[in-house]
């Protein structure tokens, strides 16, 4: 959920996806794969086994593909045969493939989990419910980040510079010129998770810990990987002019969304995974164990690079719409006011591939 977060936290990313005719033209596109994904499932409830959680999710994930399709298309403005030429193979197996199946797939967990350990309503008692929700959510999540993906696509192909397309391509090329500042918080972060989940096994019986560890150990994950997010800021700060601190207020805001939310949203996916696909009846400790350290990694890890990237885009350039529009003005701008240290901006079509 990488690109999730780069188009929330990200400011020029941030900026491209929450301008009003953008999200008034967003809000239309969500309505009608969410309608077509609730059809299939009435047409299909008879005829596939949809009570089988490997049959369900398979379903979920061609859906939201063919829901990722339409909607990249809708942002991105032109037909898909142009698209194809324009954009390549590998943009869109990453738009069908990654943003449509696999996240469909991680959606649909999300929402079992979350049925199954917040509200005791099981799928697998009570399939009908659960499998109608597990298709329409996630065909529209899906829905709403691919359509913002095309926009995002379609600026930048008209010109305006994008400097993170949130295809987690900079945070590969980033990992392995920071590895000891990954390991370090990675390790942090395993601990943490490790060290929060073991001591909730004296809270509560078994049956209970899948709510009681849900509930607590993404407070300990989330503080952690907002801390790491301002250590990512610090790293990029370094030799340049500080920032005015954090408030308060702006910590507890980011600590609440993204850090909470998303650290209580990876352990549920993990969670359903275990006990949908694996179909593991009961979550042993060492099944917590094993899904908080990996929270932690995961959310330590995205946080921390999200943190360098933001304050990254923030020291680029400040300077008006029409004017990021021209690529030669930009790469001026740049040249004369980003630090000696500050790695160079790609012109928008390199950023793209």
């Amino acid at each position: 959920m990488l690109h999730r977060l780069s188009l929330r936290v990200l400011p020029q990313l941030h900026l491209l996806v929450t301008d009003q005719p953008v999200r008034k033209r967003k809000r239309l596109v969500m309505l009608v794969p969410g309608l077509v994904a609730f059809g299939i499932y009435r047409l299909l409830k008879d005829v596939l086994p949809l009570s089988e959680p490997l049959v369900l999710l398979g379903l979920s994930g061609c859906v939201s593909a063919l829901a990722a399709m339409w909607a990249y298309r809708q942002g991105r403005g032109i037909s898909l045969q142009d698209s194809f030429q324009q954009d390549g193979l590998r943009q869109w197996a990453w738009i069908v493939g990654w943003i449509g199946v696999a996240y469909g797939v991680q959606l649909s967990l999300l929402v079992l989990a979350i049925l199954q350990v917040f509200v005791g309503y099981d799928f697998l008692i009570h399939p009908e419910g659960p499998a109608m929700m597990a298709m329409i959510i996630p065909c529209t999540s899906v829905t709403r980040d691919a359509f913002e993906i095309g926009v995002v696509q379609r600026m930048a192909r008209e010109g305006t510079v994008v400097p993170t397309f949130p295809n987690g391509q900079a945070l590969r090329e980033w990992v392995p010129q920071q590895v000891a500042m990954v390991m370090k918080w990675g390790g942090l972060a395993i601990v943490g998770g490790i060290l929060s989940s073991w001591m909730l096994f004296g809270l509560g019986s078994a049956s209970f810990q899948p709510i009681l560890q849900s509930a607590l150990v993404p407070v300990i994950v989330a503080s952690i990987s907002m801390l790491a997010f301002f250590a990512g800021e610090a790293l990029y700060e370094q030799g340049a002019e500080r920032r005015k601190p954090h408030t308060w207020l702006s910590c507890l805001g980011f600590w609440i969304w993204p850090s909470l939310t998303f650290a209580l949203t990876y352990f549920l996916v993990l969670v359903g995974l275990a006990s949908y696909v694996f179909r593991i009846e009961q979550i042993s400790q060492a099944g917590f164990l094993a899904i908080a350290a990996s929270t932690g990694l995961v959310m330590t890890l995205y946080s921390l690079y999200l943190g360098w990237r933001k304050s990254y885009e923030e020291r680029l350039v400040t300077i008006p719409e029409n004017i990021q529009r021209c690529p030669f003005v930009m790469g001026m701008l740049q040249q004369s006011k980003a630090p000696e240290s500050m790695p160079p901006l790609l012109p928008h079509g390199d950023l793209v591939k």
